[in-house]
Parts: C-alpha cells; sequence; structure tokens
C-alpha cells in the first residue's frame, strides 16, 4: 500500500493532506479551549461552536463541487490554504482590540467555508493520479496519513495549548496550514488538475452564461442521486459519520472536559485516541479493501457503533468514552474509505465535484441539525439519554441502509 508513496502526486497531496489536517485540529482544540473558559457548564456553547463551523459549508457544498468541477483543482487548494493563512494570523489581534468572541466566529465561518472548497479538489484528485485498482490503498495511504496528523493535533495541540496559551496557538496554525499549501504545488503540473470543461465567472457579461452552466449542471447532480441507487446507499452511511461527530464535539467533550473534570488535556487525549483509531482503520481497510465487500463494511462498521451507543448508558464513564472514541475512529476510517472510492469508481470525471460537494453538504447539514438538537436536547434531558437516543437513531439507520444495499443491482453488489 504504502508503495504508491513513490507516486509524487500521491506524495505531496498526502502531505498537504497531513499539514492540513494537522492545522484543522489545532484550531478545534484552541476554540474548543475558549469556549469551555468562557461558557463553562453549558453543553449548548459547544453546540453553538459545532453549528459556527458547519453552517457555512451547508451554504456553499452544493455549488462548490460545481466550481471544483470547473475549475483548476490544484489552484483551489492552494487558494484556499493562503486565505486560511491571512485569516489565522489576524484572529488574534482583532481579539485583542475587540476583547470579544466576534471575531473567532467570524474566522471560524470564513475558516471551514474555505475547507469544503479544499476537500472536495482532494477528493477528486486522487483518481486522477492512480490506475482505478490503486484507488483504495491511495484513499487508504491518504487518511493514514492525515490520522496521524489528527493524533498529534489533538494531544500534542492540547499540552501546547495549555503550555502557552490560545494566542501562540493560532500563529503555529498559520504556520502549519501556510506549509500545507506550499506542499500543493509539488503534487505535478497544472495541466493534470485542469476540468474537463472549464468556465470563469465574472462580474460582467458573462456571468448569465455561468450561471446557466451552473444551473444545468446542478439538475445533472439531482438526477444521478435520485437515480443511481449505489449513490442513494453511500448518501445514506454518508449521514452517520457526522452524526457520531456532532455527538462527540458535544455530548462526550462535554463530558470529558467538564463532568469528569479532565479538561482541555482530556479532551485532547479523547481525540488522540479517535486519531489513532482512524489511523488504525486506514491501515486496516488498505489491507483488506479489495478482498471484502465495502457495502458490507459499511454496514457492519455503522451496526458496531449502535451497539456501543445503546450500550453506552450503563457504562458512563471515562474509560468507556475513550473506547468510543477508538471505535469511531476506526469506523470513521472504514467507511469514509469504503464511500470515497465507491465514488469515484461510480462517478464520471466530469461530475465528481459535484457529488463530493453533495457529500460534504450531506454531512454539515447532518451535522449541524444533530449538533442543534444537542445542544436543545441538552437543557432537558440527561447526556446518558441522548447517547440512548444515538443509539436508536443508528439502528434505525442500519436498517434502512441494509434495505437500500439489497435493493442495488446484484451484478454491482459483486464487485463493490
Amino acid at each position: 500500500m504504502f508503495q504508491l508513496l513513490k507516486n509524487r502526486g500521491v506524495l505531496f497531496l498526502s502531505l498537504s493532506n497531513f499539514l492540513a489536517q494537522l492545522d484543522s485540529r489545532l484550531t478545534h482544540m484552541v476554540i474548543i479551549t475558549l469556549v469551555g473558559k468562557m461558557f463553562p457548564g453549558r453543553l449548548s456553547a459547544f453546540s453553538g461552536f459545532a453549528v459556527a463551523y458547519s453552517l457555512p459549508v451547508i451554504i456553499l457544498a452544493p455549488f462548490v463541487g460545481v466550481l471544483v468541477d470547473h475549475w483548476n483543482r490544484k489552484n483551489i487548494m492552494i487558494r484556499s490554504h493562503l486565505i486560511q493563512t491571512v485569516l489565522i494570523f489576524l484572529t488574534p489581534s482583532f481579539i485583542l482590540l475587540t476583547r470579544s468572541f466576534v471575531p473567532i466566529w467570524v474566522m471560524v465561518v470564513l475558516f471551514f467555508s474555505l475547507e469544503v472548497f479544499y476537500n472536495t479538489a482532494r477528493n477528486t484528485t486522487i483518481p486522477d493520479l492512480v490506475a482505478p485498482a490503486d484507488l483504495i490503498p491511495a484513499n487508504a495511504v491518504v487518511t493514514a496519513v492525515a490520522r496521524i496528523a489528527t493524533f498529534l493535533g489533538m494531544v500534542a495541540g492540547a499540552f501546547l495549548i495549555k503550555a502557552t496559551g490560545w494566542n501562540w496557538g493560532f500563529y503555529l496554525d498559520g504556520l502549519v496550514v501556510l506549509a500545507a499549501g506550499l506542499l500543493v504545488l509539488g503534487m505535478g503540473s497544472r495541466a493534470l488538475f485542469e476540468p474537463a470543461k472549464k468556465i470563469e465567472f465574472s462580474l460582467s457579461h458573462k456571468l448569465k452564461k455561468s450561471l446557466r452552466v451552473f444551473g444545468d449542471d446542478l439538475k445533472e447532480l439531482e438526477r444521478l442521486i435520485v437515480r443511481d441507487q449505489l449513490v442513494i446507499f453511500v448518501m445514506i452511511s454518508v449521514f452517520v459519520l457526522p452524526f457520531i461527530s456532532a455527538i462527540a464535539y458535544t455530548v462526550l467533550v462535554y463530558l470529558i472536559q467538564q463532568q469528569f473534570g479532565l479538561g482541555t488535556v482530556g479532551v485532547g487525549v479523547f481525540g488522540g485516541v479517535i486519531g489513532l483509531g482512524m489511523l488504525a482503520g486506514a491501515l486496516l481497510m488498505g489491507f483488506l479493501g479489495r478482498k471484502i465487500s465495502r457495502g458490507r463494511i459499511i454496514i457492519g462498521s455503522i451496526a458496531l457503533l449502535t451497539v456501543l451507543f445503546l450500550a453506552g448508558p450503563l457504562f458512563v464513564s471515562p474509560f468507556f468514552l475513550y473506547l468510543v472514541a477508538l471505535v469511531s475512529g476506526v469506523v470513521y476510517s472504514l467507511v469514509g474509505i469504503a464511500q470515497d472510492t465507491l465514488l469515484q469508481e461510480d462517478v464520471a470525471r466530469d461530475i465528481r465535484g459535484r457529488i463530493f460537494g453533495t457529500k460534504e453538504f450531506v454531512v454539515n447539514v447532518t451535522f449541524t441539525l444533530s449538533a442543534v438538537g444537542v445542544g436543545v436536547a441538552g437543557s432537558r434531558i440527561s447526556p446518558d439519554t441522548i447517547i440512548l437516543i444515538a443509539g436508536i437513531v443508528l439502528l434505525f439507520v442500519t436498517a434502512f441502509a441494509v434495505y437500500v444495499f439489497n435493493k442495488i443491482p446484484r451484478e454491482i453488489r459483486a464487485r463493490l
């Protein structure tokens, strides 16, 4: 699997994505620390943070996919990181000048809006770098390297922020994301990442023509999602990962940081355990992904999470939460790699950006609605009850996923 790192494009994409994920985790740790200090004892504060960084992605995701299909993907990744760098470097100064939390929310909205451009471009680029037979190991390598960054960003970030303070955490973030953007330059010739059909959006007479192409592409995307049963199956499974992430960012982080009194370091270790699970899942998928049906891997992974969450209220403790984190991390990589590979194989190159943009949309709508729901419910019911409800929801999702998977034509299921 790691022989693919000899491929220049895969190597530099993996390194860039490593730093991008490291920066993202450091950003989360800085803001989680600030939220915990400014809004102690309020589960809804974590819900508010979750909404702040996912809502702009919901608004942009349906359109970003179309743009990625018509713009140079290498340019998208570089420019996204450069603008993020400027945002991060300016934020501490604005916080000190205004003495308020508003600059944080502004930075979060803009930073994660750019993130959807990078993520969509990255996922659509991998099939252009490797042969179709190498898609699973290539996705596994890129994911495995990124999960090492998740571990380092959460654990090392927690200790670093505790030692130096949140303001220096922002400046470190800026340097990391700048390096991620520069590494994209090494992926290969710019021509390799040109779209099949290029359009330029302008504010003059070309605007109407551009918007007409934009609208036609969205209609084509709608027809594909409605008719393609494999895409429907993947989109159902897409629901699971952000749903679990919302529970983790609200209920589980709240329990670790405040109810069990483990603070920022405890949250960092919690995130690090998730990262270790993701790394293990990525490596496992890289070795077994060609031998086991990816559809069954998705269903089995969701079923495993269902059992853990249904049993959760009986065993809630720091040890059990860390166990859930480890298993969730493994499942996150198994399901995520399976999803991406199925879409990359099934979807034509000229519509790939729209499909992955739609995936980002589903991810962030699910995450936002789940986070808001948890935030509202947190003032009325206990965290244990929320965990049990999450298990019941996952039970229904598992059953529905099995039903849709069995409706996929047998000849297609045979090659999944």
